[in-house]
């Protein structure tokens, strides 16, 4: 058994570290001894009810929880602040558990480790997700000739090379790293683990969809998660448009958080009634209810560099409840996936004639009477969370 420190800077109580830290924690903390260490929301901590039942969650699988709120502003100012007592915090935390292991997630953690590091014998872990400081360039937040983004990229290569084991999302993702110059001639261990999914809570519960349609059945393409940024959510919305021309009895179920207003204003500026559209907020453990409205997934990111390395968690989540996917090329292994195993439409580009014919070869996939079992065959292949817990597993133990 492995005592582990691991880091998240994003808060555990947030839909991303509900599903993508906690999901493999919980199972993790069957054989290893886990301490946590989370940066977490103002808002988050501020619920006390939900606070409470995250704590005793955690107590129940035997994981001990360290919380730091997590500043936003001043910008570098307070991300430098929350590393310094990030540090301070984990320093603590490997000498009470006697940690051998900081398992970090991501840059803001890993910069916390690698300080760490030099002051304990530790083994570190990079969970690189992707390439922060290219995905801040992409995303038009940062400039590539700025010193932030330069600094960056400089203990980018210093966490690869410190780390004993590094950890990517994609295989296209894996390979951006061994090109990398600072990693030539270096032999690493790295694996490629995709966003999983719990596949005992994302599975078709959808019972009706066995029976054939009837001819007043209303085609529903879903949108699940946030929009803006990486997001192409006015393309989503032009795929709507030409859906609804080819199947006028058609709506759009979009699942989201707390961009309802943004949504709303984009659905007017798309000339699309809101008739058509339904938003609405749900809570982690009851997204697969509202897929299993859904006849389709919808998805589209920007295609960059940095998003080679992606692995949107929608994917899985929507194989796993049975639903084939609409998305577009160069976001990671997604394209492959959709491809290959004929469980999705993957978009060349965003003219007209690539949305009409993805729409149409979208309808045409859904009527497929394979394609609800082989979209969950694919999602226990590539997403299951047992396979990417049996990945960490076997690093932890070394």
């Amino acid at each position: 058994m492995a005592s582990i420190l691991y880091i998240t800077y994003d808060g555990l109580m947030e839909p991303l570290g509900t599903s993508q830290v906690w999901q493999y924690l919980k199972i993790l903390s069957r054989e290893h001894k886990i301490v946590i260490l989370s940066f977490e929301k103002f808002d988050d901590l501020s619920n006390k009810d939900k606070l409470e039942s995250y704590c005793n969650e955690l107590e129940a699988y035997g994981v001990s929880w360290y919380r730091l709120k997590y500043h936003k502003t001043p910008n570098i100012i307070a991300t430098a602040f929350d590393i310094l007592t990030g540090v301070f915090l984990s320093a603590f935390i490997v000498y009470k558990y006697k940690v051998k292991i900081i398992h970090a997630r991501s840059y803001v953690s890993a910069l916390i480790t690698f300080i760490t590091k030099k002051i304990s014998n530790i083994e570190f872990i990079f969970d690189m997700r992707g390439f922060w400081a290219d995905e801040k360039v992409d995303g038009g937040v940062w400039s590539n000739k700025a010193l932030i983004y330069r600094i960056t990229k400089k203990l980018e290569c210093k966490f690869l090379l410190s780390a004993s084991s590094i950890v990517t999302l994609t295989n296209a993702g894996r390979n951006d790293v061994l090109s990398l110059s600072c990693m030539r001639h270096i032999k690493k261990r790295i694996e490629v683990i995709p966003t999983c999914v719990n596949l005992k809570i994302f599975y078709p519960q959808d019972k009706t969809q066995l029976i054939k349609k009837d001819v007043n059945h209303i085609f529903t393409l879903g949108y699940v998660g946030s929009v803006g940024t990486f997001y192409l959510f006015d393309e989503v919305l032009k795929s709507f448009k030409m859906l609804l021309k080819v199947k006028k009895n058609s709506k759009l179920l979009i699942i989201n958080q707390d961009q309802h207003d943004y949504i709303h204003k984009k659905v007017s500026r798309m000339g699309i009634s809101n008739n058509y559209v339904e938003i609405k907020s749900v809570a982690y453990n009851e997204v697969a209810n509202e897929i299993s409205r859904m006849d389709a997934g919808i998805f589209y990111i920007k295609p960059s560099f940095s998003k080679r390395s992606s692995s949107p968690t929608k994917l899985g989540e929507f194989l796993g409840c049975g639903k084939p996917c609409i998305s577009n090329f160069g976001v990671g292994d997604t394209e492959l996936v959709l491809q290959n195993e004929n469980v999705g439409i993957v978009l060349k580009g965003f003219s007209d004639n690539d949305h009409t014919k993805g729409v149409n070869d979208l309808l045409a996939l859904v009527e497929d009477e394979g394609i609800r079992e082989r979209c969950i065959y694919v999602a226990k292949e590539y997403y299951s969370l047992e396979m990417g817990v049996e990945k960490y597993n076997d690093i932890y133990e070394g």
